[in-house]
C-alpha cells in the first residue's frame, strides 16, 4: 500500500516528483491513496481513475509493509491527514 500527500492534476497524474512514485504504484497495480491538499480529501486509484474511497470509509494503514511519500510543500491539512491516518491505523 502506498500513501501520498500531494495534488492530483486534471490529467490524473500526481504533481511533481511525488508523481513518479504514484505512477509506478499505478503501473504495478499497488493499492494507492493520495491526500490531495488542494481538495482536502483522500482519493484512491480504481478502474483507471481517482475516486473517493467507497462509502466514505476512513483510510487506514492495514499492512505492516507500506510506503509513504509526498510533497516537500506540506500544508497544515496534509500534516493533519498524516496524524489522523496514523492515529486511526495504530491506536
Amino acid at each position: 500500500m502506498i500513501y501520498v500527500i500531494g495534488a492530483v492534476l486534471p490529467d490524473g497524474t500526481v504533481k511533481g516528483g511525488t508523481g513518479w512514485g504514484a505512477e509506478f504504484a499505478k503501473l504495478c497495480n499497488k493499492p494507492i491513496f493520495v491526500f490531495d491538499q488542494g481538495k482536502n480529501l483522500w482519493l484512491t486509484w480504481v478502474d483507471d481513475r481517482w475516486v473517493e474511497p467507497a462509502g466514505g470509509q476512513a483510510i487506514r494503514i492495514g499492512n505492516p509493509c507500506f510506503a509513504g511519500t509526498g510533497t516537500r510543500f506540506l500544508e497544515e491539512n496534509g500534516r493533519k491527514a498524516i496524524r489522523e491516518l496514523f492515529a486511526r491505523s495504530f491506536a
